[in-house]
């Protein structure tokens, strides 16, 4: 009988240990079609800005970091289903959005640009009259729905496509994030910059920010302390340098 009862014992303190390490797991998801924020490596490997900053989240919570690939417009919805704990994916900090999601605290202070080619660039006056391309699902998107109410506007999944069709002239600008963006011109001369930077505060001026289910205030609260904590060792400089002071 005490055998069994041993065995018992050792059976659940096993079971314990299991369900305690997947507890360690933290679940993000997150679309690499952002270089420099994500996108994939030579090798598949998730690299930029976002996942060296969520790696050391997790490694200041002592949590591992899994992450699930999606398309950028199903990140939200896959959230709100629970799919995973978290999204990261050079997310705006919209009103929109935070109904539907909590944000830590911004970790990045976001802009946007229009980009077109440099044959074309000189004769574009006003963006209104233009073909747009827009990330489906995207900041960007809901910007120009609301302030260009009878622009032409296409809608693309990545921004691979969206640069492919503004090479083959279906569109004449792409509207976007400014550092995926200027990215994408650093290697390629014939891309260039038309018009202001774009930081409405509707859209763009909260920042970007990592995204929690509504319920979820605890992790809220525990990546804004970790995010404090980067900051404060200057683990976020040193990623920043990495990636944006080039």
């Amino acid at each position: 009988m005490k055998k069994k009862l041993g065995l018992l014992l050792v059976a659940a303190g096993l079971l314990s240990g299991t369900v305690s390490l997947a507890q360690e797991k933290l679940t993000i998801g997150t679309n690499p079609a952002y270089p420099p924020f994500e996108y994939k490596g030579e090798n598949n490997e998730l690299l930029g800005f976002d996942i060296d900053l969520m790696n050391e989240v997790c490694n200041v919570l002592q949590k591992e970091c899994v992450y699930s690939e999606q398309e950028f417009d199903a990140l939200i919805p896959n959230l709100r289903l629970r799919r995973y704990d978290a999204v990261i994916s050079g997310m705006d900090i919209t009103e929109e959005r935070a109904k539907q999601l909590a944000f830590s605290e911004p970790y990045y202070l976001n802009y946007s640009i229009y980009v077109s080619t440099a044959d074309k660039a000189d004769s574009i006056k006003n963006v209104e009259e233009m073909k747009i391309g827009v990330l489906s699902g995207s900041t960007h998107q809901q910007y120009i729905r609301d302030t260009y109410k009878d622009a032409k506007v296409s809608v693309y999944p990545q921004y691979p496509s969206a640069m492919s069709d503004l090479a083959l002239g279906r569109v004449d600008v792409v509207f976007g994030d400014g550092e995926v963006v200027r990215d994408y011109i650093k290697e390629n001369d014939k891309l260039v910059v038309v018009g202001e930077k774009v930081t409405d505060p509707k859209y763009f001026g909260q920042g970007l920010g990592i995204g929690v289910g509504l319920r979820n205030k605890a992790l809220v609260e525990e990546i804004n302390g970790a995010l404090k904590t980067i900051k404060e060792n200057g683990k976020y400089d040193e990623i920043y340098k990495k990636w944006f002071d080039q």
